[in-house]
Formats: structure tokens, C-alpha cells, sequence
């Protein structure tokens, strides 16, 4: 419901947000940092205003950036809804050139904050870069589905809102990146530790939706956490920069990074340990014969078995005499074989136990394509 303020009102600024995160009057912690930023961007609206009044006048009044205070005093009804007084930081020492207009600069800025938040806008409007910095803090932990809705404060009562979209919007207008806030999960692939000890540690996380992610950590924690868990699975909460493609450019932040607990770890411990073994054979390690195992054979058998630990599959893993790694499985009453060459090209066979099926050596451009053939094969009837 809108509702146009009161004489009573007139310092108050609701923000209303909407999304099942935000259901009974609750404001996830993540969204606790839209508060400063929205005074921000209040803030340089109305330096926006003060300058329009006085054309003459090249400098703002000094301390003009302090005297706007916003105070969070209450959370109304209707999901959530933060109420936010402003107020002037020391009436009795504000500037005597601005004190009878400041609140009518600070109530055109608001009026030009919801004009910049509707999504009725057909235009991007360009914004200074006090502004671009602002909205890359207000609504960065936004996700799919939710808003922050404003009402205007004359007696239209317009209702405009700031969605992730829009606020992409808005930021690309003036940049070629935007922040945001993102959580997901990947695969710890690596990590960087330079030798300089206040030189800044990180890992790399694969994920699917952003590639390998470079994630800052502490050097105590990539020690006593990381160093020792490759190929385990990472969950993670960033403020990152994006692209206009959304493909990111750099972690900003780091929230929450830790590994989750795998109930299969075993399995990859395992086929680390067999692996291991398999790497100390040298040339003639079979009677004479045999080349000593390649090390992208290697490091492609430990990605299969690593990919496919969940299926709750047998792997056997040995070397084959001409320095490639075969991993052997059975898989609804087939007997399959995946054979890495020594430089890691997959080829893939097999026979079935109880009949006559057989399927042809079959050869993949990568390891990703036969994880691909094994997890079809996997989830197929019968």
C-alpha cells in the first residue's frame, strides 16, 4: 500500500523490499550495507540540487557531505520495510547560507532518486561517478525475483523499484562493470601462494556459470584448509565485477569462502593414492617393457574419477604399457573401460556381463566429453 507522508512523515524514507528473504519483517545482513548507500546517493542528488540553485557558486558550503544523517529506527509490516529519519548532523551549526533550504534540497533529491529508478525510463541516464559508486553498493545483494521499492512523496504516490536488471542498467550506462553479489559452489582446481609472506594468497575455484574464480583467502587459511583439499568441492559468497555479458572481471570482496564436507572423499583420496603409486613406474616397469606413465594421463584419469565419485561406481585404476592410465568399472551389468593415452586423450569400450552388447572403442576429444558419455550412460534406462 502507498502511503503519502504526513507532516509528521516528512523526514522519513521507507524502503520496501519484496522477496521471500525478506518475509516477516526480516533484512538478510548481506542487504544491510543498501542503508549507507542509499544516503550516498541521496546525498549527491542533493549536491546536484544545491549546485542547480546557485549557479554562481563553484564550492559547496563546507561540510555540506555531513549533514544529511540517516537513522534506521524502525522495520514496518509488509514483508520488510526499513524506516529511515534523516536529519541534519548539528542544526544549531549548519551553515546559515543553506539552513532554510536544506530540507527542501533534500526532498527534491529524493524526487530524483525514484525518477532514476523507474523502469519506465526509456533513456539510461548518465551518472557521475559519486552516483556509480553508490548504486554499486545499493541492491548489490539483489537476487532473481526481488526489489526495493520507492514512493514518490507528492500526490501521485508512484511506486518505482530497483530490481537487479535495472540496476545493471543504471551502472552500465557510465561503466563498462557493475558489482554484485553472488554464492555458488565449484571445484577447488588450485591455489597461489607467493613467496613474499605479506604477498596476497588465493585459490581457484572452477564453477559453471563463472569459469575459475581467483578468490583472495588468508595464508593461515589456505594452509590449514585448502592446501591439502584439491578437487573438493568450495562454497562460496562474493562481491564480484561483472561485464555487460556478465562474465566476471574481478573479486571485489570475499564474505564466506570455506570446502564442504564431501561424502565421497574417500573415493578421490583413494584413485589420489593409486595414482601416485602409478607415477613412481619407470621404463621397463613390465618385465622390460613399459613406458612410464604420462602425466596428463595422469592428471585426466584423477578428472574422471574426481567428476563421477557421486555415481557411487567402483573405479579400478592400472597402467597400461605404453604409458596411459585405463580405468576400469561396471555399470548396469556392462563392463566399461576408459583409457587415457599418455597425453590424456580418452578412448572408451566396453562389454556387457550377461549378453552380447558390446560397444566399439570409441574415441573423445576430451575428458569433459567422456564424463558426458558416462553420465548418459549412467541416467539411461535399462
Amino acid at each position: 500500500m502507498v502511503r503519502i507522508p504526513m507532516e509528521d512523515d516528512a523526514r522519513v524514507f521507507s524502503l520496501h523490499y519484496f522477496g521471500k528473504r525478506f518475509s516477516n519483517n526480516r533484512i538478510p545482513v548481506e542487504a544491510l550495507p543498501d542503508l549507507p548507500a542509499f544516503r550516498d546517493l541521496l546525498l549527491s542528488f542533493a549536491k546536484d540540487e544545491w549546485r542547480a540553485r546557485h549557479p554562481d557558486r563553484q564550492k559547496l558550503p563546507r561540510n555540506f557531505d555531513k549533514e544529511l544523517v540517516l537513522s534506521l529506527f524502525a522495520i514496518e509490516d509488509g514483508s520488510a520495510i526499513p524506516k529511515l529519519e534523516w536529519k541534519r548532523s548539528d542544526p544549531q551549526a549548519l551553515l546559515f547560507e543553506i539552513a532554510d533550504e536544506f530540507d527542501d534540497i533534500v526532498e527534491a533529491a529524493y524526487a530524483n532518486v525514484v525518477v532514476l529508478f523507474d523502469g519506465g525510463e526509456t533513456e539510461t541516464p548518465h551518472l557521475n561517478s559519486e552516483k556509480l559508486r553508490a548504486l554499486n553498493r545499493f541492491g548489490a545483494a539483489l537476487k532473481e525475483g526481488e526489489k526495493i521499492e520507492l514512493a514518490a512523496r507528492d500526490e501521485s504516490g508512484k511506486v518505482v523499484w530497483l530490481d537487479m536488471h535495472r540496476r545493471k542498467q543504471l551502472i552500465m550506462g557510465g561503466r563498462e562493470t557493475y558489482q554484485t553479489r553472488i554464492e555458488g559452489t565449484g571445484e577447488l582446481v588450485g591455489n597461489d601462494s607467493p613467496s613474499d609472506p605479506n604477498g596476497q594468497c588465493s585459490i581457484r575455484v572452477q564453477t559453471e556459470q563463472y569459469g575459475t574464480i581467483s578468490i583472495p583467502v588468508d595464508r593461515l587459511q589456505l594452509y590449514e584448509e585448502f592446501a591439502e583439499a584439491l578437487n573438493s568441492e568450495v562454497q562460496f559468497e562474493l562481491l564480484v565485477e561483472l561485464d555487460q555479458n556478465d562474465k566476471l572481471r574481478s573479486v571485489v570482496d570475499v564474505f564466506d569462502v570455506a570446502t564442504i564436507s564431501d561424502p565421497n572423499g574417500t573415493v578421490v583420496a583413494d584413485a589420489k593414492s593409486r595414482l601416485e603409486e602409478l607415477q613412481r613406474l619407470e621404463d621397463g616397469w613390465h618385465d622390460g617393457a613399459g613406458l612410464a606413465l604420462g602425466r596428463a594421463a595422469l592428471a585426466r584419469a584423477l578428472d574422471f574419477v574426481v567428476a563421477t565419485r557421486t555415481s557411487g561406481v567402483d573405479m579400478h585404476i592400472f597402467p597400461t604399457e605404453v604409458g596411459g592410465v585405463l580405468v576400469d568399472f561396471l555399470l548396469k551389468g556392462w563392463e566399461y573401460s576408459v583409457e587415457f593415452d599418455r597425453v590424456g586423450k580418452p578412448e572408451m569400450y566396453g562389454i556387457e556381463v550377461s549378453g552380447s552388447g558390446e560397444m566399439e572403442p570409441t574415441s573423445f576429444g576430451g575428458v569433459d566429453d567422456v564424463i558426458e558419455e558416462f553420465r548418459r550412460r549412467l541416467s539411461a534406462n535399462g
